[in-house]
């Protein structure tokens, strides 16, 4: 055999060998609720995760799911959806693994580590037991609103990217979102 068909064969029989296991190195999504819509009379909608610690108010009909990644044990409670705009909101709940997530700190200077992306309007603060950090982030085509919460070793994150030409419309919407959020009562 040549020696580039050997090469072949093996790359071959490597890649049909790994490829089970790149399958099962995928999270499990499980999608509780679609396109719910559960308005509180002003147009917005109650997103209480289904598995999650939260609630969120979202101006849009929205999805529930969780994602569980075997391969660093990491579960995530997810609410979210997306306008015909493309604007996209989100709140996400990053369960505790018993790994201690990064300071938030990290955050902001992750962000900007990509020469396209401008970082600002950078804020920390504490509120009760959690701390509290929220930041935008621009480049030429999008924007994205962030607030990050760590509270009793969870890490909660909301989200709302969109289109800079909606840039106005969702600055209007903005503290409303961030404020919305809510740990469930427990029971």
């Amino acid at each position: 055999m040549k020696p580039f068909c050997q090469h072949l064969r093996l790359a071959l029989i490597a890649i049909s060998i790994s490829w089970p296991a790149i399958a099962i190195a995928q999270p499990k999504l499980e999608m509780h609720r679609v396109g719910v819509k559960a308005d509180d009379g002003s147009g917005w909608h109650l997103a209480v995760s289904s598995k999650g610690s939260f609630s969120v108010l979202l101006p849009i009909p929205f999805n529930d799911f969780t994602t569980n990644d075997a391969a660093t044990g990491e579960t995530t409670y997810v609410v979210g959806g997306k306008s015909s705009e493309g604007i996209k909101f989100a709140a996400v709940e990053l369960a505790s693994s018993g790994k201690t997530p990064p300071d938030l700190a990290a955050i902001p200077k992750t962000l900007a580590a990509s020469p396209a992306n401008k970082v600002s309007d950078v804020s920390r603060s504490n509120k009760g037991d959690a701390d509290v950090l929220t930041l935008t982030m621009a480049n030429a085509t999008t924007t994205l609103y962030m607030r990050s919460i760590q509270q009793n070793g969870v890490r909660y994150t909301l989200t709302i990217e969109f289109p800079n030409a909606y840039r106005d419309l969702v600055a209007a919407n903005r503290d409303r979102f961030f404020e919305s959020f809510k740990l469930k009562a427990k029971s």
